[in-house]
């Protein structure tokens, strides 16, 4: 997660602009309008997602703390290495959303130190593996700090298929995929798709296998990119990334 700033105090004392978090999609930080050079920190983001890693779906607490003296801003992103957001943020106390809320960014410039903000991410639904979140940190118009937070997607209760329980092929896809799974016993099973923003990209597909090997295929008019499969049965989910070119 990052931000971009500069002037007076600060040049956007009310909120950075997007697209200044320093991540790959990015490109730059708060160096962008103040000028100078932009200096790694670690541990200025954080949250309270468990060791374990992030549940899909579910909402968290994102903190970012600034120290120094000075007035102060930030802007964060969580965002794939497209620069596409993942999951939803939701902007907190002293803090708004900017970009079409693809950005967090503070809505007034503060002078305590440390300076302390919280706003809640919710993962995507489908799940995305490991989320990055970019963020960068101006103190006065002459300081500014990089830094992220990568978060890892929980395993617990997910327990990974065998290659002959469940295979998805070709992987990468074009206009169809095929799915062959190894069924221990008849039960009903989901299978949805989504990007890795958590948006469902086709209708879900519903049925009740018979025990024993099937192949299902499914027709595909997404655009090219990376998605996440999910499967759902009585007991259990899991999930597969698809590349469709």
């Amino acid at each position: 997660m990052m931000a971009g700033f500069g002037g007076g105090d600060l040049k956007n004392s009310t909120g950075a602009p997007p697209q200044n978090t320093n991540s790959p999609g990015d490109g730059q930080n708060c160096t962008h309008c103040m000028g100078g050079t932009a200096t790694a920190v670690n541990g200025w983001i954080t949250s309270d997602v468990p060791a374990s890693g992030y549940v899909p779906g579910s909402t968290y607490t994102i903190t970012v703390t600034v120290p120094g003296a000075g007035k102060k801003g930030f802007e964060v992103s969580p965002q794939d290495i497209s620069g596409n957001l993942i999951g939803t943020l939701t902007a907190g106390s002293g803090n708004k959303l900017v970009g079409t809320n693809k950005y967090v960014t503070h809505s007034t410039a503060v002078s305590t130190n440390p300076a302390v903000w919280t706003f809640h991410w919710t993962a995507p639904a489908g799940g995305a593996g490991s989320v990055t979140f970019y963020g960068s940190m101006a103190i006065t118009q002459t300081v500014t700090k990089t830094t992220t937070l990568t978060i890892a997607q929980t395993t617990a209760g997910i327990p990974a298929l065998t290659a002959a329980d469940w295979i998805c092929y070709p992987n990468p896809a074009h206009d169809r995929l095929f799915i062959k799974i190894n069924e221990k016993q008849e039960e009903p099973l989901k299978f949805e798709l989504f990007s890795l923003t958590g948006s469902l990209m086709q209708e879900p597909l519903t049925t009740t296998l018979p025990a024993g090997e099937k192949i299902l295929e499914i027709p595909l008019t997404q655009p090219a990119g990376i998605y996440i499969l999910r499967l759902t049965g009585e007991n259990s989910t899991q999930l597969k990334k698809l590349l469709i070119q």
